[in-house]
């Protein structure tokens, strides 16, 4: 298995095409003053040397250069080793609500940074247990399948924003049928998977409560997280800028998000699990992970990686290379080499 330890380093990357726009503008826009300058038939006479190929070609290096740099700083690894283990532990399917509600901020800095901050704190405690997370709205999907793995489980709740669907809204319905099929064929009621259902209770479709009472006939329990407050807030939209303007209906009205406890309240009641309302203070998880820690530990197999060898030397020897190549390329022809290299022909 291969990784990065700092994925987040790898944004430096988008820098290359950014980098590579600019320097073909100031090609163009250099050729252009140069042809108004010079007629084209005396530029090979009057600037023999001129070689927009080799300007590429150092400029292309130092590009390849930069992204070997950016990967070892990224700090890559491969898996020294697998072993086959019989863990002894609970299943854990997150379902997230990121509906543009959960920008809501009555909960600091919002009600979905909130509740990823907790999601972290909760896989840090993990120990034999498998985690998963399925992301919903309007719509929903499976984002993370179940795994033991922490250090990807945490990389992918880092990523989780309200971008990743489109179709906004609040299908809860949905989202636990999501879930309920994201922990596969399981034979028995051994009560060792859980679902716990983090939103602010907003529900689109009323037939969340009916579901509930299906799932948890199958043996897995639903325990429920409301995070928001009753009175309501409105839902700041930030621009690219930084400014902050308030989700409007198609009237133009402010749109007021409201934490629907009853909702929540019945379908942890139908699921046969828990509910807590969130704070600042706490998103409740640890009280229901308590609940999960007494429920009866299925056993399992799960691929574990021993250790992870850094790699990342490999990359920055690359980058080394690339610079040195590019620095003993002439960004002009010069007429020694020429005699003897290619570089001669543009």
């Amino acid at each position: 298995m291969f990784r990065f330890e700092y994925p987040d380093i790898l944004f430096f990357l988008l820098a290359v095409p950014l980098g590579l726009i600019f320097f073909l503008l100031k090609q163009y826009r250099d050729k252009k003053r140069l042809n108004l300058s010079i007629d084209k038939k005396l530029q090979s006479e009057v600037l023999p040397l001129l070689s927009y190929g080799k300007q590429r070609l150092k400029f292309f290096l130092v590009c390849l250069a930069y992204i070997f740099i950016v990967l070892a700083a990224s700090n890559p690894q491969v898996a020294s080793g697998v072993d086959k283990r019989v863990r002894k532990g609970c299943d854990v399917i997150i379902c997230l609500d990121v509906s543009n509600s959960m920008l809501a901020e009555d909960l600091s800095p919002n009600r979905l940074e909130r509740a990823k901050l907790a999601i972290s704190q909760l896989i840090s405690g993990m120990q034999d247990d498998r985690i998963g997370i399925v992301l919903f709205a309007g719509s929903s999907y499976t984002f993370l399948p179940l795994t033991s793995d922490y250090a990807t489980a945490r990389m992918f709740n880092d990523i989780i924003d309200t971008k990743l669907i489109e179709n906004q809204g609040t299908d809860i319905q949905q989202a636990l049928e999501t879930a309920s099929r994201s922990f596969g064929e399981s034979k028995g009621k051994d009560r060792s998977r859980t679902i716990i259902l983090i939103s602010d209770g907003e529900d689109n479709q009323p037939a969340a409560e009916d579901i509930s009472k299906s799932i948890a006939k199958k043996g897995i329990i639903i325990n429920a997280i409301g995070i928001g407050n009753e009175q309501g807030v409105r839902i700041p939209i930030r621009d690219r800028s930084g400014n902050v303007d308030f989700k409007k209906d198609r009237d133009g009205n402010i749109v007021i998000t409201k934490l629907n406890e009853q909702t929540l309240k019945k379908i942890s009641s139908q699921g046969g699990g828990t509910y807590v309302r969130a704070n600042n203070m706490s998103l409740g998880l640890n009280e229901i992970m308590k609940s999960i820690n007494k429920m009866d530990k299925q056993e399992y197999s799960s691929l574990a990686y021993r250790d992870y060898n850094t790699i990342f030397y490999i990359f920055a020897m690359a980058g080394l290379i690339v610079l040195i190549i590019e620095f003993f390329i002439f960004s002009a022809k010069h007429r020694i080499v020429n005699r003897k290299f290619f570089f001669g022909k543009d």
